[in-house]
């Protein structure tokens, strides 16, 4: 890229800025990095600018740096972080126009983490880049005192179950004391209600309190945790060592901060979309890019939303979700009116002119995580506009292709789908039961089972990693589906899963008929 195209683009910065202003959007400065595709693909890899050193980042890289160099693929438009100032890289050999597209396609970004609630409320993680430059030197000091077996197994544990997190990431969890205190404070108040009763004072109540009490004063945690990696940091009987936590932490706050990214992707990706069309559209009616350059651009854009078979495309889903509201709410087809409405037809003639669009927009990018958009506006109608279906891959007998399937296409199944996905994210739900099974200080976990069977290979793997780090025997309670003779499924037996640091042991002991 030339000084010529490097000055074209900060003018063109200028007018993105004033148009996304006028638009109505927060924006702040940004800082654009001109970089080469090696240092996007690195970014991608190792997820910041700079992180610290790890196996799993080299095979990323790797495999990126692949499909590039023999596909043409694989180098994104665009990456963002969500850092004080926000910080964006753009590719030397994209074409101008690409990378004017990328520029507008961020400053959506910005106002959505800027604005968003959601996002905003993570805001505390806003300088994990960095952080991510700090630990890279810390980490290297690490691996090389106390050696890159140590240090890689660190890791690798910590990564293993890094993603098991708190529902509610906005929730403030108490520490284990204060909790314990609460607690047994409103049991005792139970108790004394009770006693003050003239009639009616239930024995057996105050006796079954009573040990409920002598349970939490003596039980760690007093109610079941999800944050895997805190409570190691907090309990671990091991011990670990100060920079065995420090590697541990730094994870754990990594990790918090690409989840709450993660939460609010497909309105996140929708918003940048919807906002980069506008910004776009605008440059090309003032004259400042070429007919020949809107063209290009538009077949940019035609590529980064097209539908895929294969995962949701959260450009193209989340695109379509916003140009829905603002059709909907500028005719008001929403609120018990519209919904009373029995004859289709009258759905397509409904329009009571309210113009509300654009402020509906601006309140689902203000107020919503994905979960909520998906809940509250997947209704039959737009699932089948926007082409959202399951799709299974199926071979072709006679020509041996893989091909792909409508597997489901009843809108209630596949918003039933969506909402799960997007309420547990794909990461099983883990809850910590007892951080002293056994009066011994051994882990006792447990799956909330959803009707989806932990994967063995993955599940064996993360206790020995976890049991690296609480040096004690861990256990988990789960479940695997019975099949009949037909492998239909007929019920569930309860497992549990026992790693005491040389074996695997599996106890089935109970039978739950569906």
């Amino acid at each position: 890229m030339n000084r010529q195209q490097i000055k074209r683009l900060n003018e063109i910065e200028d007018k993105i800025q004033r148009i996304a202003e006028e638009m109505g959007l927060t924006i702040t400065d940004v800082e654009f990095e001109i970089v080469s595709s090696r240092k996007m693909i690195e970014s991608m890899a190792y997820r910041f600018t700079t992180n610290f050193s790890h196996w799993s980042f080299g095979r990323d890289y790797d495999k990126q740096k692949t499909i590039y160099e023999h596909h043409g693929a694989g180098i994104p438009y665009e990456t963002v972080w969500n850092s004080i100032p926000p910080k964006a890289y753009l590719v030397e050999t994209n074409p101008v126009i690409l990378n004017i597209l990328v520029m507008a396609h961020v400053y959506g970004h910005v106002d959505f983490n800027l604005e968003n609630r959601y996002m905003r409320n993570a805001s505390d993680y806003m300088d994990l880049a960095r952080e991510a430059r700090s630990a890279e030197k810390r980490f290297k000091g690490y691996e090389r005192k106390y050696g890159l077996e140590s240090y890689e197994q660190t890791i690798d544990s910590a990564f293993s179950v890094c993603w098991h997190l708190p529902p509610d990431l906005l929730s403030e969890q108490e520490e284990e004391e204060v909790l314990r205190r609460r607690l047994i404070e409103m049991k005792t108040q139970r108790i004394r209600d009770i006693h003050k009763r003239e009639f009616h004072q239930d024995k057996s109540e105050i006796e079954t309190l009573k040990k409920e009490i002598e349970e939490i004063q003596g039980k760690t945690p007093p109610v079941p945790r999800y944050d895997i990696l805190r409570y190691v940091l907090e309990k671990s009987p091991k011990p670990l060592a100060d920079w065995q936590k420090d590697i541990i932490s730094t994870i754990r706050e990594q990790t918090k901060f690409f989840e709450h990214q993660k939460r609010c992707k497909l309105l996140n990706e929708g918003w940048a979309t919807f906002v980069h069309m506008y910004i776009m559209r605008k440059l090309y009616e003032e004259g400042h890019i070429t007919q020949e350059e809107h063209i290009e651009y538009s077949k940019f854009h035609s590529k980064v939303t097209q539908p895929s078979t294969k995962t949701l495309n959260w450009y193209n889903v989340g695109l379509k979700l916003y140009q829905d509201l603002v059709y909907r709410w500028d005719r008001g087809m929403h609120g018990k009116e519209f919904h009373e409405l029995k004859d289709p037809d009258k759905w397509v003639s409904f329009d009571k002119e309210e113009h509300k669009g654009v402020q509906k927009i601006f309140e689902v990018r203000k107020n919503y995580t994905d979960r909520m958009a998906i809940e509250e506006f997947f209704d039959e109608a737009f699932i089948r506009d926007a082409e959202i279906y399951l799709w299974n891959e199926q071979m072709d007998p006679r020509t041996g292709e893989i091909k792909q399937i409508i597997a489901e296409e009843d809108a209630r199944n596949i918003k039933r789908v969506l909402k799960s996905y997007f309420s547990l994210y794909g990461t099983p739900v883990i809850t910590i039961e007892d951080g002293n099974y056994r009066q011994n200080r051994e882990l006792y976990l447990k799956h909330e089972f959803t009707g989806q069977e932990l994967n063995p290979m993955l599940e064996s793997g993360a206790l020995e990693n976890l049991h690296y780090l609480w040096g004690k025997p861990v256990h988990l309670e789960t479940v695997e589906i019975e099949r009949d003779n037909k492998d239909e499924p007929s019920g569930v037996r309860k497992i549990l899963h026992t790693y005491d640091g040389k074996n695997h042991n599996i106890e089935k002991y109970k039978i739950e008929k569906e």
